[in-house]
């Protein structure tokens, strides 16, 4: 049963992180306030541009970085427990600690886009409520989410009342300008883009926490509140009824229709309304969480099949080292798109083009996963990242043990 438990945990973590590489991946290529517009696509709205970005805010932007959050708040369950054990409760708090140093470098020397070091923050508050039952985290993470969701449409709204008005001209100009600049810097020599990241993060960083009220971290930390309580309630790892599933696929899937409707609602008309397209933004965010607890159903239910086991099983591997293939995959965009590392393309690759370096980095990263975890224990910068918690541990599998999983 453990086996089991930890199998179906790595598979959707392994679906996770690929997800999450088609949502990152424009923030890679262009100026992250441009990413994931339609309108100030630097790029333009050709039909096929288009077409993918439908397909990533549809079915993939918020989906899989809310099941990552969910599956992070599993982990400190099973890495600390639920809290009634100090020598376990200390591994957990070194292990986020050290986190957060490796998120910090990731996000200055690497890439801005970083996420780490938030969710090592907002782990150390969360991992308080570990030895609350599943039924009080689940109403906490949900009627913390629902808050957010509430004040995001309420500003919306209130925007709205105001005229709802595109930004003035000058503030337009501006904004291109200081895109503009950007490209120039992302796209120039190494220290250029090395510089510009830096600040890019640190702006990042501050604005995530000094903001009132800081919604970023708040909407991970009722992430990893539900992803508690869910884990305990045995969604997470595949021991819920199959009836529960059914009705996350039902439900989930339900949701997802409702959401592609008004993006789709947005994306086909000529003006592309300022506020259809906030809108359509909320529904997305504040119905993520449901959507993506479909896509966990469908993995049970796959994992449960013959004909559809193999796709877990694809996965498993990818998850059981998904740090290291989300730090990879920080090293390969910005190789291939800054300035200085590689043939330096930012600014000048189009949505189309993008989706097929993802779905070449999936193929990579599914066989080199699989490659790697069939001889050996875990991930590289796992086993680096486990000697700052807990010490020394054995990385290369016993030989026989090699054998008979290769």
């Amino acid at each position: 049963m453990t086996k089991d438990r930890i199998a179906m945990l790595d598979s959707l973590r392994g679906l996770a992180v690929l997800g999450i590489l088609l949502c990152n991946i424009p923030l890679a290529a262009v100026p992250e306030a441009v990413g994931t517009s339609l309108i100030h696509w630097p790029h333009g709205q050709q039909p096929a541009s288009v077409a993918v970005w439908l397909v990533t805010q549809v079915f993939f932007q918020q989906k899989f970085y809310s099941l990552f959050a969910m599956l992070f708040g599993a982990s400190m369950l099973l890495v600390g427990g639920e809290g009634g054990d100090g020598s376990r409760t200390r591994i957990l708090v070194l292990r986020l600690v050290s986190l957060l140093a490796i998120g910090l470098a990731h996000g200055f020397l690497i890439w801005q886009g970083d996420v780490l070091h938030t969710y090592a923050l907002v782990g150390l508050l969360a991992m308080w409520a570990r030895p609350w039952p599943a039924k009080r985290l689940l109403a906490a993470g949900i009627g913390l989410h629902l808050i957010l969701s509430g004040w995001t449409v309420f500003n919306i709204l209130q925007q709205a009342a105001k005229g709802g008005g595109g930004p003035p001209a000058a503030a337009m100009a501006k904004f291109t300008a200081e895109n503009h600049a950007k490209t120039v810097e992302y796209a120039g020599g190494f220290t250029q883009s090395f510089v510009q990241n830096a600040k890019d993060y640190a702006d990042f960083v501050a604005g995530s926490f000094s903001h009132w009220p800081p919604t970023w971290p708040l909407l991970v930390l009722s992430l990893m509140l539900i992803g508690m309580g869910l884990y305990k309630l045995g969604v997470l790892s595949g021991k819920a009824s199959i009836g529960v599933y059914r009705a996350l696929v039902a439900v989930g899937l339900g949701t997802l229709a409702v959401v592609g409707f008004a993006e789709t609602f947005y994306a086909t008309l000529p003006d592309h309304p300022r506020a259809m397209g906030a809108l359509a933004r909320w529904m997305q965010s504040a119905t993520a969480p449901v959507v993506s607890l479909g896509y966990v159903g469908l993995m049970v239910l796959a994992a449960r099949a013959k004909v559809w086991k193999a796709i877990p099983a694809a996965l498993a591997p990818v998850g059981q080292m998904a740090f290291t293939n989300y730090l990879t995959q920080s090293i390969l965009m910005t190789a291939i798109f800054y300035g200085g590392r590689g043939p330096g393309l930012f600014g000048k690759v189009d949505r189309p083009a993008l989706a097929g370096i993802v779905v070449a980095i999936w193929t990579l990263q599914i066989l080199w996963s699989r490659w790697w975890m069939a001889r050996f224990t875990m991930g590289p910068l796992e086993w680096l990242w486990r000697l700052a918690y807990r010490g020394p541990m054995p990385l290369r599998r016993e030989p026989a043990k090699v054998a008979v999983e290769a």
